[in-house]
């Protein structure tokens, strides 16, 4: 009996622990989320340079796929829209990937319009960077 109270007790911190570490790459995933926009809204282009993996892909809301080197080149233009916000964020981890849902409010030619998003992000070496994003635009209601 010793020795199965010994299991359990060794599979109940290994649970804790997984739980702990998941807990810590939300946190951790929710702070790069925010520095994702951040940048977007700064047009910071070194933060993506450093953020985003070499073979990074985006789907804009328009269904047009560009690479690292073209987003960034939209990056550098400035974001061309104000009043920048975001709210939903939704983050799951998925051992060394996890997805970033969320929705960015902001004004662009003077109209209210609104995007939701989904980042994919892989660790690394220990460091999370962003893989993909796919932006779809969010229909009036």
């Amino acid at each position: 009996m010793e020795v199965e109270a010994l299991l359990e007790t060794r599979t109940d911190s290994a649970v804790a622990l997984e739980r702990a570490e998941e807990a810590e790459a939300v946190a951790l995933l929710h702070r790069l989320n925010a520095q994702y926009i951040r940048a977007f809204v700064e047009a910071d282009v070194a933060w993506y340079v450093e953020n985003l993996t070499a073979d990074f892909t985006c789907s804009l809301s328009d269904g047009t796929r560009i690479g690292k080197e073209e987003f960034l080149h939209k990056i550098a233009s400035g974001p061309g829209v104000t009043d920048v916000r975001y709210d939903e964020v939704d983050v799951r981890p998925l051992r060394e990937v996890a997805l970033v849902h969320g929705v960015t409010h902001y004004v662009r030619n003077g109209e209210p319009t609104s995007t939701r998003y989904t980042d994919v992000w892989r660790r690394e070496a220990g460091r999370w960077r962003a893989v993909a994003a796919q932006l779809t635009a969010v229909a009036d209601v």
